[in-house]
């Protein structure tokens, strides 16, 4: 670990959600949104801000921005109401914290962080965590803070389909939705800092149509969210009940821990069970050494990284980076 900060150890990855949109449709929008958020990201960690501080940050802008599937702009379930789940980790000593199946919570990464903080627990779900943020006096707003008309028109299309359906996927791209789609509009952060410290933060409304209740891998340490000092940070996007199975974010660090991978042939092998548990998806990482991975096994995935060069590079398809 870097005892001397040092602003050249610092490293960023985010993601805004992967799946098969139109062909001719090039992200554009996203990948400005993930370009700015980017910046102020890399900017606080330049200036000496830590790896949670900047995740937390970007992943709570991105809540605020209605182009991805979290916070404002988030996915509807079956009876037409959003329900927001959260995590973020701090790799330094395990510290994590998450939320799920929100409603009046104005940035459910902030009580992820809270619950991190300043409680003795991990979880907290619905009508407690609920609680919890009043108590702990975060902002509270109405559902329909959340809901867009966006949102509304691609519920009634799901529901039409009698399917749970892609966020970024194209409606009409030839199959019906299909019943295992995931909303891969889930937004997320890795992060290494200039004393060496990782951390990731992920956050999302879950899937279009989904049944009341459910929670997918974004608020699941080891799922979804992950980060150990000791090896990596990694966030996801995707099928979530596959990355659950998967196990991705803790199969990640063992295979960095125990079998001395890499941190690219750690990812793919990962996101391969993903695809062996018949879900999509993709993944941010950044290891301890800063090496970053960003694999993904749909058409695209919003993507914004900063690596060696200190730059903020964006893409959406897999080669047209920026």
């Amino acid at each position: 670990m870097n005892l001397t900060p040092d602003p050249g150890h610092v490293r960023l990855a985010l993601h805004g959600g992967a799946g098969d949109p139109p062909p001719d449709a090039d992200g554009r929008a996203q990948r400005e949104a993930l370009r700015a958020i980017a910046v102020q990201a890399h900017a606080l960690l330049v200036a000496g801000g830590s790896a949670l501080d900047a995740v937390t940050l970007a992943v709570e802008r991105l809540e605020e921005c209605p182009l991805f599937n979290a916070g404002v702009g988030a996915v509807l379930n079956r009876d037409g109401r959003p329900e927001l789940d959260a995590a973020v980790m701090d790799g330094r000593v395990r510290a994590c914290g998450a939320v799920a199946g929100l409603a009046r919570v104005k940035s459910p990464v902030r009580l992820a962080r809270a619950i991190l903080e300043r409680t003795p627990h991990v979880f907290f779900a619905g009508a407690g965590a609920e609680a919890l943020a009043r108590e702990l006096g975060l902002e509270m707003v109405e559902p329909d803070h959340f809901i867009t008309d966006a949102r509304r028109r691609q519920l009634a299309q799901a529901r039409k389909a009698g399917a749970i359906t892609l966020d970024h996927d194209h409606e009409s791209a030839g199959d019906r939705p299909r019943d295992d789609d995931a909303a891969f509009g889930t937004v997320g952060a890795v992060a290494r800092d200039a004393r060496g410290h990782l951390a990731a933060a992920t956050s999302t409304g879950g899937l279009t149509n989904k049944l009341p209740g459910r929670v997918g891998d974004s608020a699941v340490i080891g799922a979804g969210t992950f980060a150990d000092d000791h090896s990596c940070a990694v966030s996801c996007t995707g099928t979530g009940e596959a990355f659950i199975r998967a196990g991705f974010g803790l199969a990640v660090h063992a295979r960095l821990s125990w079998c001395g991978w890499d941190l690219d042939r750690a990812c793919a092998e990962a996101l391969h069970a993903v695809r062996r548990y018949g879900g999509r998806g993709g993944c941010i990482a950044v290891d301890r050494d800063g090496q970053l991975a960003l694999p993904f096994n749909a058409r695209s995935m919003y993507r914004a990284w900063v690596g060696a060069d200190g730059r903020v590079h964006t893409a959406s398809r897999p080669q047209d980076a920026d």
